[in-house]
């Protein structure tokens, strides 16, 4: 298999595998009741995390990786929160999600980096961070995808105005797990 497939197999596990980040993306869509703004979020979202991530697994941008999976916990809790406090459906939520989506990019390069190395050396970075880049990209889009059907069935069974509170402190809840767990190194 050449190196964009190879990547790309490895992009798609690594969001599929990644609970921090699916649990901030479902943060993000689950208060999204319109295809204007859900589309606006996950743009932002995968503009932001697709720039850092090349940035980072070229070497142009170097984040410990504390601080950025520290961070990317706290934008867990960050979301979880604003779904209850604000609905989250407001027309910034977008920025939001750019903002945070450079602190996941960066995250993501976390895992590319040292699989990158080797590729380097035989001059086939892009195809590799592509590959890496468009597998998260469609495991996002899986995601979405499977989420979307069961927040519509909230919404007609009149249990969205139930669920979305309550999945949102869940959300959050495990977001300050992550937060305590990422500082103190447990993991």
């Amino acid at each position: 298999m050449n190196e964009f497939g190879t990547f790309f197999n490895i992009g798609l596990r690594h969001i599929l595998e990644g609970y921090d980040h699916l649990l901030f993306l479902l943060g993000l869509i689950l208060v999204a009741r319109s295809w204007r703004t859900l589309l606006a979020v996950v743009s932002a979202f995968t503009i932001a995390h697709s720039t850092t991530l090349a940035l980072s697994a070229l070497d142009l941008l170097a984040i410990p990786s504390i601080i950025t999976e520290t961070l990317i916990a706290a934008s867990i809790v960050y979301v979880g929160i604003e779904n209850n406090v604000r609905g989250g459906e407001g027309s910034q939520r977008w920025i939001v999600a750019g903002l945070f989506g450079l602190i996941h990019g960066a995250g993501f390069s976390g895992h590319l980096v040292g699989l990158l190395k080797g590729v380097m050396e035989q001059g086939s970075t892009w195809p590799a961070l592509i590959g890496f880049n468009v597998g998260i990209e469609v495991g996002q889009v899986i995601v979405v995808l499977a989420a979307l059907p069961l927040l519509w069935l909230a919404e007609k069974q009149g249990l969205r105005e139930k669920i979305v509170p309550e999945v949102s402190r869940m959300i959050a809840a495990v977001g300050g797990v992550l937060v305590v767990a990422r500082i103190w190194g447990i993991e």
